[in-house]
């Protein structure tokens, strides 16, 4: 009896000991599984771009190279450099006694064109309104508002600030900045101090109305875009999320002007504006 006791003591010790080392291995499986995920979520983490500052305004990116869970890294704003310098000088703007280029900051921006792609967009506006242009257009890509492009003015240079305007409008290019009058008089437009901006110029034309209710024709195609009832894509109306974001921030609406419409146009006072 003593031997069997012996015999049934051992193989009870043997089966401990081997259940022991299975539920002692067994967790090691998850830890490595743990370990790869990690490693996946680094490895999807280092493929978006961090930001947009050397990506060509126009570019069309696709979604997956963004991390749109913080999509507020790739709305930057920056003082105007060298470079932008060099592309405006002599065109929108021009040294004159109103406003430096210290006073301007220079935007970058995500925006969905009207194909619904993103597409990276610029702009330049007073610094006083940076800040709110930033947020704006941040709040309107997180809108998925469309936006057919937004090129500075001076791609569409001509010669002078009103002629490339018109130019920039012809292209429906959204705008901001352009040390220009205000067409047919000597007094200077808002967009000369960098704070105005126009946007989906074509939909939301400029509209100068006559005693009889007619109307001067500025722009191709812009009578097409005169009923504001008609419920076309991309107008801009009380209801749109382009006017409400932009009157959230202290902007007015050049379609709330009495004689003279300008649907296109957003506007800031910034009082005692000085440099």
């Amino acid at each position: 009896m003593g031997l069997k006791r012996k015999w049934a003591a051992l193989a009870a010790g043997c089966l401990c000991m081997s259940l022991c080392l299975l539920s002692c291995g067994n967790p090691v499986k998850p830890e490595k599984a743990e370990q790869g995920t990690e490693a996946k979520e680094e490895t999807k983490e280092e493929s978006f771009l961090s930001d947009i500052s050397g990506t060509e305004p126009g570019t069309v990116l696709d979604a997956e190279e963004l991390d749109l869970s913080r999509s507020e890294q790739y709305f930057q704003i920056q003082e105007i450099n060298e470079e932008i310098r060099g592309e405006i000088s002599g065109k929108s703007y021009t040294e004159n006694p109103d406003i430096f280029l210290e006073d301007l900051r220079y935007l970058k921006v995500l925006h969905y064109n009207y194909e619904h792609q993103i597409q990276v967009g610029e702009l330049i506006v007073n610094r006083k309104i940076a800040e709110d242009c930033r947020n704006i257009f941040l709040e309107l890509f997180r809108a998925e508002y469309e936006i057919f492009s937004m090129y500075l003015v001076d791609r569409y240079w001509t010669g002078n600030g009103v002629d490339s305007d018109t130019n920039s409008i012809g292209h429906n290019n959204t705008s901001a900045f352009n040390y220009r009058v205000v067409p047919g008089t000597d007094r200077l437009s808002n967009h000369a101090m960098g704070f105005a901006i126009d946007v989906n110029p074509v939909e939301n034309p400029y509209v100068q109305y006559a005693a009889d209710g007619s109307f001067a024709v500025y722009y191709k195609d812009m009578e097409l875009y005169i009923d504001r009832e008609s419920g076309k894509p991309h107008m801009i109306n009380h209801q749109d999320i382009a006017y409400q974001t932009f009157s959230k921030y202290g902007f007015t609406w050049g379609g709330d002007w009495t004689s003279t419409k300008d649907y296109q146009h957003f506007e800031k006072k910034v009082l005692g504006y000085n440099r």
